[in-house]
């Protein structure tokens, strides 16, 4: 019987261990196909499958590194009938079993997971204009599979945005399709919350005016990374939403205005989200990097923007680099505008794709979404899940 693997992954095993060398504190592999795999000792003891260092249940780890031995050793190596690895380790004389796939999988100078997450896609106005559906579109009907909830939510981590379309017109509609992804992120304005005109409000969201392309909660130090609606009537005259990709955006800045991207990406910007009984605050780039430099965040609450203070040079630098961003991300040839009809879910990356909506006439017909927040890496996690589970269905 093969060993436990310390996580819940399948591995299948395409090869098998032929020959085991230790030299220069490494255990070194020889695979069937000629593949040469290299483990570092500290490296292989600290993950070996024994119930002692690993917990057989939680699957995570029972000890840091400094618990092990200053002077590792192997004594001995075997390679069992079942292909799984045999190592026994000195001065503990511990013998540990590694299953081939999970090291085949995690050899250290090839680290490759078994699932990559579906490429990020840019896209414009008028590069969608070919598409036949865009934003990418899934019927209510079929969502309730695992295969056409796993695509739906392969579109909207690569293009930014989805649509589930003729969903049940009923208020706990958009709670049973998020709550199959991970935790709702509840904020000030509620766990669910509803957009639709409000006498007394707390945002501009909740008026009929018209909502310039932005992203949500801006004065967030952790600016959430998804946002959902759903559509529960819309009878207004305009309303139509607005979609624009910030990605492609900062790319055009970056290709063609060097140095307004530059002060996009460098230049720390407070936004202030004022109400009776909170203040919320942050500063940060209106672009995020890593470090590699690609973009992380695209952070553009336009209204939420606090008074700047500084030199005068620096002012013109954020209103011409605040210009610029909002020339594209409101121009035709970037901007996305369609009416979301009663039914329609819609997910949207809000740190990556700017939302909006047209003004309309507050007094003829009603507009009431339902939404909610929730974070980028629970749609990560629920796509690596589904992948796993397909696995395992096919194993």
């Amino acid at each position: 019987m093969l060993p436990d693997v310390p996580d819940f992954d399948i591995y299948a095993i395409d090869h098998l261990p032929e020959n085991l060398f230790v030299a220069d504190q490494r255990l070194i592999i020889t695979w069937d196909d000629g593949k040469i795999s290299h483990y570092p000792f500290v490296w292989l003891r600290e993950y070996s499958p024994d119930a002692g260092t690993f917990n057989d249940i939680t699957r995570e780890q029972n000890i840091a590194v400094t618990d092990l031995p200053d002077e590792l050793n192997i004594s001995s190596t075997e390679i069992a009938a079942d292909g799984a690895v045999i190592v026994n380790w000195q001065p503990e004389n511990l013998d540990s079993r590694y299953h081939p796939g999970w090291l085949r999988a995690h050899c250290p100078s090839n680290p490759k997971p078994n699932f990559e997450l579906p490429q990020r896609t840019l896209w414009t106005a008028t590069r969608t204009a070919t598409h036949h559906a865009f934003p990418p579109t899934f019927s209510g009907e079929l969502i309730d599979t695992d295969k056409e909830f796993s695509e739906w939510l392969g579109a909207l981590h690569s293009s930014g945005v989805a649509v589930i379309t003729d969903l049940p017109i009923a208020p706990d509609a958009l709670e049973k399709v998020v709550d199959r992804i991970g935790p709702i992120r509840t904020s000030n304005f509620g766990r669910i919350f509803d957009v639709e005109l409000k006498a007394e409000t707390n945002s501009n969201a909740y008026t009929s005016q018209p909502l310039r392309a932005h992203t949500d909660l801006a004065t967030r130090e952790y600016q959430p990374g998804l946002q959902f609606f759903f559509c529960m009537e819309n009878s207004v005259s305009g309303g139509e939403t607005i979609l624009t990709d910030g990605l492609a955006v900062a790319e055009k800045i970056r290709t063609d205005h060097p140095d307004e991207y530059a002060f996009l990406t460098e230049q720390p910007i407070p936004f202030v989200n004022t109400d009776r009984d909170s203040e919320y605050r942050y500063e940060v780039p209106i672009l995020e990097t890593d470090h590699h430099g690609d973009i992380t965040t695209v952070r553009f609450t336009y209204w939420l923007r606090a008074p700047m203070t500084g030199d005068l040079a620096t002012l013109d630098s954020l209103y011409s680099a605040l210009r610029l961003f909002h020339h594209y991300a409101d121009h035709e040839d970037y901007q996305l505008r369609f009416p979301l009809k009663p039914g329609d879910l819609i997910g949207v990356d809000n740190r990556r794709v700017l939302h909006g909506r047209t003004g309309f006439a507050p007094d003829v017909g009603h507009r009431w979404l339902r939404g909610c927040y929730m974070e980028r890496e629970e749609l990560e996690s629920r796509l690596r899940v589904l992948d796993r589970q397909r696995r395992f269905r096919s194993a």
